[in-house]
Formats: C-alpha cells, sequence, structure tokens
C-alpha cells in the first residue's frame, strides 16, 4: 500500500518538475530577449538609470533612428545608414548561399541516404570532420587567398565561405532524414512507372520538406548571424553586412560612444527575418523527425 502511494506521489510530481524545468529554461532564453526588446523603447538616460526599474523614457525614436527617419540623431548617423546597407548585405549573401546550400545538401543528403557506394563510410567522417575546426582556424587562409584573387570585401567571397560552412553540416544531417523516410513508397512509385527524378520530385522531396526546411533554417541563420568571417572579409567596406554593422554600435567597441537604446533596437530589428522564417516554416518544423545517419537503418 506505502508503495503504491509513493508511486501515486511520483507520479503526481513529475508534470509539476517538468513544468518547471520547462520555466526555467523559458526564463533563461527569453529574458534577454525580453532585456532588449524593452531597452530598444528607452531612451538613453532611462536605460543608464536601469531597465530593470521600470524607468521611464518610453520612446520609439531608437527605430526611427535605425530606419533613419528620425532628425534627432547626429552622432549615429553615418552607423545608423551602415546597419540598414547591412540589412540589405545579408540579405543579399545569406538567402542566396541558404537557397544554393540547401539544394545541393538536399541532393547530396538524398544520395548518402538512400545509396551503398565504395567509400560511403570515410566520405561521411570526412564531411563530419570538415566540421570540427574552429572556424577562427580557416579565417586567415580564406583572407590570404581571397584577397589574392579580389574576392577580399566582396559579397561573393562571403557567399563561397558560407557554401563551403552549411553544405557539409547540412548533407549529413539531411541524410539520416531522408534515411528515415520510408523507402517502400519510393519502391511503390517505381513499380507504377515514375523515373528516379520523377520519384524524387514527387514523392520523396514532398515527404522531406520538413527536414528541407529546417535545413534552409540553418543555412539561412548561418550567414545572416555570421560575426567572425563577415567582420574581417567584408568589415570597413561597401559589402559589410549586418552583424559587422551592428558592432559599431556595440558598447563592448573600445574608442567608439555606444547608445545602448540604438544598439537593442537595430538587434531587434536584425532578429525579425529569422523570426519571420520560423513562423513561415513552422508548419514543417513541427513535423521534423531526424535520426542519426549512421545507425539508421536504409534497407
Amino acid at each position: 500500500m506505502r508503495n503504491d502511494a509513493a508511486q501515486v506521489t511520483g507520479e503526481g510530481w513529475r508534470p509539476w518538475l517538468v513544468g518547471a524545468g520547462v520555466a526555467l529554461v523559458a526564463f533563461w532564453c527569453l529574458f534577454p530577449l525580453y532585456w532588449t526588446l524593452k531597452a530598444s523603447f528607452m531612451d538613453e538616460s532611462a536605460i543608464i538609470m536601469g531597465v530593470a526599474h521600470n524607468a521611464g523614457g518610453f520612446t520609439f525614436d531608437n527605430y526611427l533612428r535605425v530606419l533613419g527617419l528620425s532628425t534627432s540623431d547626429s552622432i549615429f548617423g553615418g552607423q545608423t545608414k551602415a546597419i540598414m546597407s547591412g540589412f540589405v548585405n545579408s540579405a543579399l549573401v545569406a538567402l542566396p548561399a541558404a537557397a544554393v546550400g540547401t539544394a545541393i545538401a538536399t541532393l547530396a543528403g538524398y544520395v548518402l541516404g538512400r545509396f551503398e557506394f565504395p567509400f560511403k563510410g570515410p566520405l561521411l567522417y570526412v564531411l563530419l570532420a570538415s566540421r570540427t575546426l574552429p572556424p577562427i582556424a580557416l579565417l586567415i587562409p580564406y583572407y590570404v587567398f581571397f584577397a589574392a584573387i579580389g574576392l577580399a570585401g566582396s559579397l561573393f567571397g562571403l557567399w563561397i565561405v558560407y557554401l563551403t560552412a552549411v553544405i557539409p553540416l547540412l548533407s549529413w544531417v539531411l541524410m539520416g532524414y531522408f534515411a528515415s523516410l520510408p523507402v517502400e513508397i519510393e519502391r511503390a512509385a517505381r513499380m507504377d512507372g515514375c523515373t528516379r527524378w520523377q520519384m524524387l520530385r514527387h514523392v520523396t522531396l514532398p515527404m522531406a520538406l520538413p527536414g528541407i526546411a529546417a535545413a534552409f533554417i540553418i543555412a539561412f541563420l548561418v550567414g545572416w548571424n555570421d560575426l567572425l568571417f563577415a567582420i574581417v572579409l567584408t568589415g570597413g567596406t561597401s559589402a559589410q553586412t549586418l552583424s559587422a554593422s551592428l558592432l559599431g554600435l556595440s558598447p563592448l567597441m573600445p574608442g567608439f560612444r555606444a547608445d545602448l537604446g540604438l544598439f537593442a533596437a537595430a538587434s531587434m530589428l536584425a532578429a525579425l527575418p529569422p523570426l519571420a522564417l520560423a513562423m513561415l516554416f513552422q508548419r514543417f518544423i513541427t513535423n521534423l523527425n531526424i535520426v542519426d545517419p549512421v545507425t539508421s537503418n536504409t534497407d
């Protein structure tokens, strides 16, 4: 009787513990976003007084300054123009890199997940090993090579870097996803007279849309949020991206006067494109099921 009561008591506490854990993780992840959002609607004096103390000074002027719609900013005019230019440059490099990288990785993932061929195992580990190097170890070789061929300070050079980064990673991820899809449906399509390309286009790719959507978002975030390669390869040029432009407003930059309200507003605007993509592909991501490509059974 006591064991049954203890078991019932344990099962009763389990949902509360899970809920508390979820709440703690949500608070840990969302509080910095809340602080930044609140600071973006406060003037500099209110932030200095303490954003955590509900100080006054609510204003939309920070967003107007970032968008170039306010005439009250004379000190940060150059940085705000660089931010808007950075938005355009980041979109021009991140979206094509995500589209091309996802397309190549989708085909590579399908081949790796569905077929057996010589040296497949070593190739898989080469793909994985290519992502184990820290990015900073590749920075100087990229810079020296791009400077020699005239790609330093260009969006095309940055696009090549992002493709090199995302294709191995997404190929590995999508390989596991394609391996988890039922192969019987593909076999039935072939028996009905579909060519392999027709089967891939009309059967396999529609089934794989959740994985492809997630891969696209990952590839986009790599290009949109990158700072290391962007600041070294395009910093101070007309090709400077958003992350590098935001650094000019950051309080961490020595020698620059920081405006936390302006920096917070620019940061919140920078978060909108990834958020919009996540909402757009939400219905696909909720159906995502990725397995380990090494241990999955592809029949």
